[in-house]
């Protein structure tokens, strides 16, 4: 028996995936496993059971990307104990936006720093997860990438929504993530407005993703949008359906991030599954999850984005090259990859109780 714990599980998030992932790969070992969470989102409760009823007389798998009270019960666990590390915000991309979020990633790090004495194995989504955890003494430090179903992208998508993104022949830019700071969608406004003011006028901007917590920088950057005279140019969604997000995906001409703060970054995966040409600044773990399937800038000069953004459009050449890369980099991160790479590490360094 081995069981994984979270401070919350959510509905369609890459944790919370990735927890669901784990747990099916484990049953399928012959091993039982159950998932217990502090918060639970109601489609999840059929999966998912309440954190205060984990045994602690059994091996278990703590994800930890946020700050929370359940990682100094650890201890008290009295088997094996395991870390899955997802990452944390900086807490200081919060400050002056919400307290209680930069509070809470501040926690994170508290958390992590007490952690290493405790954790038998920790493992890391990505590489440079596993550097910090390295950096932080734990014992034994391992990567295995977050397990992605690709075939969750061949669902169907919002058709009333992909017919009305489709109804017009202009260009369109798609970011996918959470409004944060950290996502930094201000810096893709920015380089959009240089886009579409200087290069090609036909041409939308959509940044898709929850706004809950962040409303101060949302009105920010409903405010930038208003200064650049980009209302009409530029759409931010809010909370949306994963039938949407496909349509958003399946519409989009480009793919721009300019996000500085990424444990793995799913969202990189998934406009490379939809063949998309991808311009992101290089941060984080950005870097090693897009590997050599788009363009990585150094610096944000928006002006320069702008040419960029134009060159990825238009050169059908480097599009078919990068397209080829694109294809190495999701065979890397398939299902069957990922899971491969958990298993040999659960074989390996994981001692469940039988």
């Amino acid at each position: 028996m081995i069981n994984q714990l979270l401070p919350s599980i959510s509905y369609g998030d890459a944790v919370s995936d990735s927890a669901l992932n784990i747990m099916k790969l484990i049953r399928s070992m012959g091993i039982k496993s159950n998932i217990y969470a502090q918060h639970i989102h109601p489609k999840m409760r059929r999966y998912v059971k309440e954190a205060s009823l984990c045994p602690k007389n059994e091996s278990v798998i703590y994800h930890l990307s946020t700050g929370s009270e359940l990682a100094y019960q650890l201890p008290e666990f009295s088997k094996q104990k395991i870390l899955f590390y997802h990452n944390i915000t900086p807490s200081n991309y919060f400050t002056g936006y919400n307290d209680t979020l930069k509070k809470r990633c501040q926690d994170g790090r508290d958390e992590l720093n007490f952690l290493a004495d405790y954790i038998d194995v920790a493992i890391a989504a990505s590489e440079y997860n596993r550097a910090e955890l390295e950096s932080l003494s734990y014992k034994i430090t391992l990567t295995s990438p977050i397990i992605v179903n690709y075939e969750d992208y061949q669902t169907k998508s919002d058709s009333n929504l992909e017919k009305m993104l489709n109804q017009d022949d202009c260009t369109k830019i798609l970011f996918v993530g959470r409004i944060a700071p950290n996502k930094k969608q201000d810096d893709v406004i920015k380089s959009f407005y240089y886009y579409q003011k200087y290069i090609n006028p036909k041409t939308k901007l959509f940044l898709v993703g929850s706004i809950d917590g962040t409303e101060r920088y949302y009105n920010e950057l409903n405010i930038l949008i208003k200064n650049l005279q980009l209302e009409e140019y530029v759409t931010i969604t809010g909370h949306i359906s994963f039938n949407q997000i496909l349509s958003y995906y399946r519409s989009a001409d480009l793919f721009l991030c300019m996000s500085e703060h990424e444990g793995f970054c799913v969202p990189i995966l998934e406009a490379m599954y939809f063949q998309l040409p991808i311009i992101s600044y290089k941060s984080s773990a950005i870097t090693e999850t897009l590997g050599s399937g788009g363009f990585l800038i150094l610096e944000k000069d928006y002006k320069v984005v702008a040419e960029l953004i134009q060159i990825m459009l238009t050169d059908k050449e480097l599009n078919s090259k990068l397209r080829v890369n694109q294809l190495n980099q999701l065979q890397k991160y398939s299902k069957e990859n990922a899971s491969e790479q958990f298993r040999k590490i659960f074989l390996e360094f994981i001692k469940p109780d039988y």
